[in-house]
């Protein structure tokens, strides 16, 4: 299915769920497509009315100028809004965990709760491994690209993650403050692999910046075990779920 705002267009699918089912929101990482929650929806069954977009410049969906963590929060607010989807619990993996949180840092009262898998803060929230890593493919795609712009609009997001638009994003962005962390009002979910790339400082400002909030490091998991291409979600999603039906 496609939404179109402007000149951006969000493809996502929509596995609805049973009379009264729960809306959940799935928001997958830099790189991907809603492709990677396929066998959590399939474990979730008809319990929850679930919504998998494709992020700006990912997937299916039109790729812009440029990519923000903000513009990607502000394509959630209207995503939510104008499909009239009422109190969803949203569930963000890595960059989807920071749209996200950015999200809710405004819009908290659009949403039941955040379960916010793998995110950091800011650049140095990663481990310098991973920004070295980070750099290294950004500079392989630039110097077989060419350039660092790209003639977006009509390109594919395949074209798009070659110009290196994807790593620059995380070299320089986000810019979560504890502030912003503060005003989220809803609850939250943090989760974090023992093994994670994203640093256990960064991960437990997350937590103690926010007042509704509960953790955990998950033994043995790394950034994206638990996440791509597994249900281990599925019983996170649950258990956070009854908080609000209790």
């Amino acid at each position: 299915m496609v939404y179109v705002f402007g000149s951006q267009v969000i493809y996502y699918q929509h596995i609805p769920g049973k009379e009264n089912a729960a809306p959940l929101i799935l928001l997958h990482g830099n790189g991907e497509d809603h492709h990677i929650f396929d066998t959590l929806c399939d474990s979730l069954g008809e319990d929850f009315d679930i919504y998998a977009p494709d992020s700006r410049g990912h997937g299916l969906s039109a790729c812009p100028e440029e990519l923000h963590y903000q513009d990607m929060a502000d394509d959630l607010y209207r995503f939510i809004t104008e499909l009239d989807i009422r109190k969803p619990l949203i569930v963000g993996f890595s960059d989807g965990g920071i749209t996200a949180l950015i999200f809710a840092s405004t819009y908290s009262h659009l949403c039941s709760g955040i379960i916010c898998c793998g995110a950091n803060t800011c650049p140095k929230g990663l481990t310098g491994q991973e920004r070295m890593a980070i750099k290294k493919a950004m500079k392989r795609k630039l110097s077989s690209h060419g350039s660092s712009d790209t003639d977006i609009d009509t390109v594919s997001s395949r074209v798009f993650a070659a110009s290196g638009a994807l790593e620059r994003l995380m070299l320089t962005e986000p810019d979560i403050s504890e502030k912003m962390l503060g005003q989220i009002s809803v609850p939250v979910l943090v989760l974090s692999g023992e093994n994670d790339l994203v640093k256990k400082s960064d991960t437990m400002k997350i937590f103690s910046s926010i007042q509704k909030s509960q953790l955990r490091i998950l033994p043995g998991e790394d950034h994206g075990s638990y996440v791509i291409g597994s249900d281990r979600l599925s019983s996170f999603i649950r258990d956070f779920w009854a908080i609000f039906t209790d």
